[in-house]
Order: structure tokens, then sequence, then C-alpha cells
């Protein structure tokens, strides 16, 4: 029964990776993290990477992404996705308090398999003497988050982490972050920027990316309220 049971949690992994690998996304070769500033920080460049190519080192600070300012890793993690592979763009980094700019052409996910660059660390498993509560596994389960993005009106929102948090001044239990405005949008000519926290829409507390997709399909003019620079504005859609 343990051994049927480590084989279902070994398959059921698997599932949830494989449609991410499918796509056909962009791939840099980096291992990326917060900060408490804006930016993302390089933990690792894989080996005969496109990063590595262009120059990039363990240690530098990712400020911008094919001319988009990068507020944290999860919103580069997505940039990169959706640049179309074989694209060359122009990517900010900091290093020693230096900043530079170098070309970096995506390629695809399957190159990582293709030049033995997708590293997956199994742990040793001894099935005659593991003990493993599989209930236990089952239950906390249902108690892993995941993050969610949204896009609505030209405004794609994403989920704050708690160093985000801090640092643009948001409340402890509510608020999304603002990746990125489409240039040309309603978003953009109402005065909404990348890096503002929406607060509430039409007096309604905004807590997650799902409350947002809401409260904006209800209302086609709506109020928004939101923290720049540690100071809430309203912002009205015409």
């Amino acid at each position: 029964m343990r051994t049927i049971r480590i084989a279902f949690l070994l398959v059921a992994m698997a599932a949830m990776a494989i449609p991410v690998l499918a796509q056909n996304a962009g791939w840099i070769g980096i291992s990326i993290d917060d900060q408490k500033d804006r930016g993302a920080v390089v933990r690792r460049v894989e080996r005969d990477s496109p990063a590595e190519k262009a120059g990039l080192k363990e240690g530098d600070t990712i400020l911008e992404f094919n001319k988009e300012q990068v507020i944290g890793a999860q919103q580069l993690t997505r940039l990169v996705r959706e640049t179309p592979v074989g694209r060359t763009i122009d990517l900010k980094f900091r290093r020693d308090n230096r900043e530079e700019t170098v070309k970096v052409t995506t390629t695809d996910t399957a190159s990582a398999f293709r030049n033995g660059n997708f590293n997956i660390n199994v742990p040793n498993i001894n099935v005659p003497n593991i003990n493993l509560d599989f209930d236990r596994v089952v239950r906390n389960a249902s108690r892993v988050q995941f993050h969610t993005t949204f896009v609505q009106a030209g405004i794609r929102v994403e989920e704050l982490t708690d160093q985000l948090r801090d640092f643009f001044g948001a409340p402890s239990t509510g608020g999304v972050l603002i990746a990125s405005v489409d240039s040309g949008s309603d978003a953009e000519k109402a005065g909404l920027k990348a890096g503002d926290v929406i607060t509430s829409i039409d007096n309604r507390t905004i807590r997650t990316p799902n409350d947002f997709n809401r409260e904006m399909r209800a209302n086609s003019k709506p109020v928004l309220k939101v923290i720049r620079e540690k100071k809430e504005r309203e912002i009205r859609f015409q």
C-alpha cells in the first residue's frame, strides 16, 4: 500500500509540472528571488544558458526586462515566460552598485532538457522503511497556495509578497500589485502605473486578484483607490 501511495504522489507531482513545461514559453536560464527593494536577485545562472552567454552572474539584481520595470520575481518570471522564443530583448541589471544593460535572446524550455540544465532533485526513498502519513499529506495539500494573475481593462495584477507589502506600504491584509499596464489602455489613460497597489474598487476592499477581477468586470467606469509611493490616491476611469 505504501508503494502505491508513493507512486501516486510522484505521478501527481509530475502531472502538475508537465503543463508548465509543455508550453512553448520563453526561458533564459536563471533562478531568481524577491528582495527588499524593487527588482529580482539572481540566485543561479544555468550553464550555457542565454543568461550566462549575456554575462549575468549570481547576485546580480535585474531591474528591467524588455524596457519594463521589474517589480519582483513573480512578475519577471511571467515576463520571461510570455516573451516569444528567439526574441532578443534588453535586460538591465545592477552589479556592485553599477547598472548595466545587456542583450538576451530567449530560448524555449525544452532547451533546458537538451542541454542538461534542468535539474530535478528527487530524495532517496527507502520504501520498506518509510513512515509516510499519507492522510496528513492529502489534508495539507488543500492548503497549498497558488499565485494568481488577472488582466482587466489593460491592467495585469498579481498577489503581493510580504516583502513587497513593506516596500510599497500596502495594508497587511489587502491590496493587489499592478505588474503592468497596457499602452493605450483605459487604465493608462486614467493614470495607473506598474507598481501601484490597488486597495479598493468602488469602495469595496480588494484583497486578491480574484476580488480585482470580479469588481472590474462589474463596472466599466470604476473608482480605484491605489497606493503609490506609500501615499493613497483615487483614480477614476472615464
